[in-house]
């Protein structure tokens, strides 16, 4: 059978449907995409995409963790050479076990290149789909048909390929009473579900579910505004989240006669989470939370299949294999390549676990996803509970007492994302979901229109850091942020980290005491802990330009958090404090753990420059490759120092014995979003750090920058370093000479 239209003849159709479709839709401004109270969560409305093993141990374990999920619907690709395989092994064992099968079927990728016209690869897709019937046709929840139509790259399908496939297995399954799923449409891409789902309807043949994959990793938060769909000018004018996509691809499947709409496939990698992260399986878990509870309560999903349970890259669970597959798992998760003995749960497995336990059966009564950041939810559960789950945008924090009274905060249980009971009271939502649970129904002190207007201020960055939680704090004309560890009590803290607090404390030692004071105090709290307080004093023309800036203080801690946020080490930050008026040209104060039985890379470039090979214990070769290791990531990780001096790079022994490299006096570093680090860039603090090393070190030192960024500069990089000495020495000269003068007079 050939494909019944020409190639041209499709364009102009599918042409002519999506631009009706658009018309019609009115470009979707009906959908909203906030969400509103009501949504009443199935107790089947979660599942997972699961894949066989070489090892049948593989299968129990399957089995196991489906159970320890509480998950009754799975997902599995099954293609020809999953017939007598592996594959079919655990598809027969879910099926045996009870569990309600989405199975979709796929040709292998070389057939489904072929398929719109090769009457050959139609024969043997045919063959297939009776195959498959017979056997499992009556015990299978529904067929899923094919994979990914437009990402040809991944399934071979191209639309017309895609259509016969679908027309196929219509025709061979017509007269059974078999649900049929498609056409499994990748990422948010509507004209390409319109031209498929038209031509579908065309054939007579519409699905009875229609799936999409509905992933927003290119926009890495679960809440925000698709900046790629019409360019970053028109985000906030469409205003595409995850929301208004699905209640699009609801829409689409009201209007071409469909009844169900899934999500047959979500993730997020490891991968592209360390590309943002320095703790990327926390923030898997976060997300999958935050796109779950979003999900769920949008009224336009009816299921979402996360996937896939086992893989190193996209799963719940690691199985230790390293590479990926050449055809991406979204498109065909054939197998878990890795050993059974490597395979280990992470966060994300957990999170699912806990959500399932609370959500599954729920009523939203109430829902706040707002512009501001902010995402409160509450729940009315089977349990006799009512659940509230809060959190934040990234970088952002909420302090609970902005919601709750504190008669509220006492009685309330707080659950974290795995699930896990705290053993203290919280004090603020932040990125990462926090549950709260309460025996009787509690309303939030301020309704959801008061929510929607708090204003969260959004120069204030704050970092995940394990067993902190951080909190804007104002009190009477001081204004800042302060980390909390477990144990420590909130009023106590801030009382303690108030400027006049410390100002008031015995200095241990001062370090700097020129344009700004350096000084560290015992932790008034901890007195086994030291801290180090920098007062920032504007003077001069200083005084006018400061005027334009954020304060010292507050750039210290944002490039601190930003830091430890994207796995660059540099003192974790404890306090910032400014004026609420004039704040950078005010006095402003910084408070950061102190770095212990530390060297500085100056200290060590000093003696490697007078003919030394080690120093405190370690080699040049080993302290300049953990330096070059060190400003490498960092620079990789889009961060500029600016005043990377050899002062400022600290170095100490970890449990390992190994150099631990960190960043101090931070307050210049520029930290972009998506922009190249050049040479040119790096080079600023490049010169910086060599500027205590002979010409031979240098050419060393350089060497291991070369080896940690994978290339060599251009042939011009020595001219900088000799630039910057030049202008150091005459700098130096300088001052010598206003120094005579001074001393004549």
């Amino acid at each position: 059978m050939k494909s019944r239209i020409s190639l041209r003849q499709h364009y102009l159709r599918a042409t002519k449907d999506a631009l009706l479709t658009l018309v019609k839709a009115g470009l979707w401004f009906h959908c909203s995409p906030k969400l509103q109270a009501g949504a009443q969560i199935q107790n089947d409305f979660f599942g997972i995409n699961i894949a066989p093993s070489s090892d049948p141990r593989a299968d129990d374990y399957i089995v196991e963790r489906l159970r320890e999920l509480d998950l009754q619907n799975v997902r599995m690709d099954f293609t020809y050479a999953s017939l007598g395989s592996d594959a079919e092994r655990l598809l027969q064992r879910v099926l045996a076990e009870g569990f309600k099968v989405m199975l979709d079927l796929l040709p292998p990728f070389d057939d489904a290149v072929v398929l719109a016209d090769d009457s050959v690869a139609q024969e043997r897709w045919r063959e297939f789909i009776e195959t498959v019937t017979d056997r499992y046709g009556v015990q299978v929840n529904c067929f899923e048909i094919g994979a990914t139509p437009n990402r040809g790259r991944w399934s071979g399908f191209e639309p017309l390929s895609y259509l016969v496939a679908w027309e196929i297995a219509c025709k061979q399954l017509a007269g059974q009473d078999i649900l049929l799923a498609g056409p499994n449409v990748s990422d948010f891409e509507p004209i390409s579900n319109i031209i498929l789902l038209a031509e579908m309807q065309r054939q007579g043949n519409a699905p009875d579910i229609h799936t999409d994959n509905l992933f927003v990793e290119r926009v890495i938060e679960p809440e925000a505004y698709d900046h790629r769909v019409f360019g970053r000018w028109m985000t906030n004018i469409f205003k595409f989240n995850l929301v208004k996509k699905a209640r699009i691809y609801a829409d689409l499947t009201h209007r071409f006669g469909v009844k169900q709409t899934v999500c047959s496939y979500k993730c997020w990698t490891t991968k592209r989470l360390s590309r943002f992260s320095d703790t990327p399986e926390i923030r898997k878990a976060n997300y999958l939370v935050r796109y779950l509870v979003i999900a769920a309560t949008s009224g336009a999903l009816d299921k979402v299949y996360w996937g896939p349970l086992i893989c190193s890259r996209d799963g719940l669970i690691t199985d230790g294999a390293e590479g990926y597959p050449k055809i991406d798992n979204v498109s065909f998760y054939k197998e878990v390549r890795g050993d059974y003995e490597q395979f280990q749960p992470g966060n994300a497995y957990y999170a699912l676990q806990n959500l399932v336990r609370l959500l599954s059966g729920a009523e939203c009564v109430q829902v706040v996803s707002a512009d501001n950041g902010i995402n409160h939810f509450i729940f009315n559960t089977g349990q006799n509970t009512q659940l509230h789950i809060g959190w934040t945008r990234d970088r952002y924090v909420l302090p609970l007492q902005s919601l709750y009274t504190q008669q509220q905060i006492d009685e309330a249980s707080f659950l974290d994302t795995c699930g896990e009971t705290l053993d203290h009271q919280a004090i603020s939502f932040s990125e990462q979901p926090l549950f709260l649970q309460f025996v009787e129904p509690q309303a939030t002190k301020i309704n959801v229109e008061q929510i929607e207007r708090l204003v969260i201020p959004k120069n204030t960055v704050y970092p995940y850091v394990d067993g902190v939680e951080f909190i804007p704090w104002h009190e009477g004309d001081w204004i800042g942020a302060i980390a909390v560890k477990t144990g420590e009590k909130l009023l106590e803290k801030a009382d303690s980290m108030l400027p006049e607090s410390l100002l008031s404390l015995p200095q241990l030692g001062v370090h700097r005491d020129q344009r700004n004071k350096v000084w560290s105090i015992k932790n008034p709290l901890n007195p086994d802990e030291t801290l180090i307080v920098k007062q920032n004093r504007v003077q001069g023309l200083k005084k006018f330009s400061y005027r334009f800036k954020a304060s010292k203080g507050e750039r210290h801690w944002n490039n601190a958090s930003e830091m430890i946020r994207r796995g660059v080490n540099s003192p974790k930050p404890i306090a910032y404090f400014e004026r609420t008026k004039n704040a950078a040209i005010t006095h402003n104060y910084y408070v950061c753990e102190f770095v212990a039985d530390a060297f500085s890379a100056r200290d060590a470039f000093v003696v490697f420059a007078q003919g030394e090979e080690q120093y405190s214990g370690f080699d040049k070769d080993t302290i300049f490759r953990a330096i070059a290791h060190y400003t490498c990531k960092m620079h990789n990780n889009q961060i500029i120092h600016y005043d990377l001096s050899g002062g400022n790079l600290l170095m100490t022994k970890n449990d390992h014995g190994q150099i631990d490299v960190t960043a101090i006096d931070i307050g210049r570093a520029a930290i972009f979003e998506g922009k190249k680090i050049t040479e040119k860039m790096r080079l600023i603090d490049l010169r910086r750090i060599c500027y205590k090393l002979d010409w031979p070190n240098r050419e060393i030192f350089m060497q291991a920058y070369f080896d940690e960024y994978g290339q060599v500069f251009g042939p011009g990089w020595r001219k900088p370093l000799g630039n910057y000495e030049r202008k150091q020495r005459t700098k130096r000269k300088i001052k010598q000479a206003l120094k005579r003068i001074r001393g004549k007079h």
